[in-house]
């Protein structure tokens, strides 16, 4: 799949992509909101300087869709009658990178269940990256989750971003760039992606096999920008958007030990926080669009049940100005989860911000 490919980000992409044929820099720090499509554009730049039958902007594989990714590695002899198993008419190269054995390629992030990316794993990266190219021209890393990188992990990074080797090219993924040293930031080159419109979003859940246009439309508007947000909002995996804004009707009555439970039952990692201050924000947005302008769709379309009948309630009970608070609240919450506030103490504060503002402010 070309670069032209993208649903998103496209130009920026190509630009990048000339700018390494030319005069590349040793390191990116590509930074911007979740799920904004950081990382694929990375990979994408890996398979169109790695590919071995089209190396360029029309590189061979298709990286969204890539069937070494999707398709179980079947060993066993498939039943009379079965599909036959996706076949994948990618080169040596890209199958390599997408299955992550790829010689001349290394990705690290942070692995499932840890909190922050192990200095063991910065520590191989950087022995990696000091080896001679084995078959391409040159070493690529991407750095994933960076925003997760330890102290230790940072430091140990730093000579490698102030003496890069000649053949490496490192790409720095993160969500939140003030989460890095002063010392990292400022030995890369910046490149800062935007939220995904809406437009873009619903053209990737049509992708996905998503049919229901009303669905889609709602899912892109509620998701900030964020693809996985987007597809988690239509899958079983579901942000809490019902229980949070229940939670929003009852904060008038909430007392510290309420905002506590909350706290602690959807604010209890980092990420959870992040993306849940982000869904409070976009959901306090629709109901003061109803509010103000009678305008804009409950985030399901026009049924009156869940969050639909939640969110034309909370229009007509909180005040304006209640609104308006609530809603700075949350992003102060959200920007200051991303600066490494502990999140469920951001989230007690949120709530309790948001319980005076609704009692003071009372229609």
């Amino acid at each position: 799949m070309p670069l032209s490919g993208l649903r998103a980000h496209r130009d920026l992409a190509e630009r990048l992509f000339a700018e390494l044929r030319s005069r590349p820099s040793h390191a990116y720090l590509f930074s911007g909101p979740a799920g904004s499509g950081k990382n694929l554009v990375a990979t994408a730049l890996a398979h169109a300087m790695l590919c071995e039958r089209e190396p360029g902007a029309g590189f061979c594989c298709t990286v969204q869709r890539c069937a070494v990714r999707i398709a179980p590695a079947q060993t066993a002899r498939p039943r009379a009658g079965a599909a036959p198993a996706p076949r994948c008419e990618c080169c040596a190269a890209c199958v390599q990178i997408a299955a992550g054995t790829h010689p001349d390629f290394t990705r690290i992030a942070r692995a499932a269940g840890r909190s922050d990316v192990l200095i063991e794993q910065v520590r191989a990266l950087i022995a990696q990256l000091g080896v001679k190219p084995s078959r391409a021209g040159a070493r690529i890393a991407i750095i994933d989750d960076a925003e997760t990188l330890n102290l230790p992990a940072q430091n140990a990074l730093l000579k490698t971003l102030e003496e890069p080797p000649g053949h490496a090219i490192i790409f720095m993924v993160t969500s939140s760039e003030r989460a890095l040293l002063d010392t990292v930031r400022s030995r890369m080159r910046p490149v800062r992606f935007g939220a995904l419109a809406p437009a873009d979003l619903e053209a990737i859940l049509a992708a996905r096999g998503v049919g229901d246009s009303s669905k889609r439309a709602a899912a892109a508007r509620l998701a900030r920008g964020s693809a996985a947000r987007a597809i988690a909002l239509l899958e079983d995996d579901a942000p809490p958007m019902k229980e949070l804004l229940a939670a929003i009707a009852r904060a008038r009555s909430l007392d510290f030990a309420g905002a506590q439970q909350i706290a602690q039952e959807y604010f209890k990692s980092r990420d959870e926080a992040a993306g849940n201050f982000e869904l409070i924000a976009r959901m306090l947005e629709e109901i003061l669009c109803l509010k103000l302008l009678g305008a804009g769709e409950a985030p399901h379309g026009e049924s009156d049940d869940g969050e639909s009948k939640l969110v034309k309630d909370l229009a007509g009970a909180l005040a304006t100005g209640a609104i308006v608070d609530c809603l700075a609240a949350a992003v102060k919450a959200r920007g200051a989860v991303d600066a490494m506030a502990n999140p469920r103490m951001q989230a007690e504060q949120f709530w309790m911000t948001a319980a005076e503002a609704i009692r003071e402010q009372a229609e």
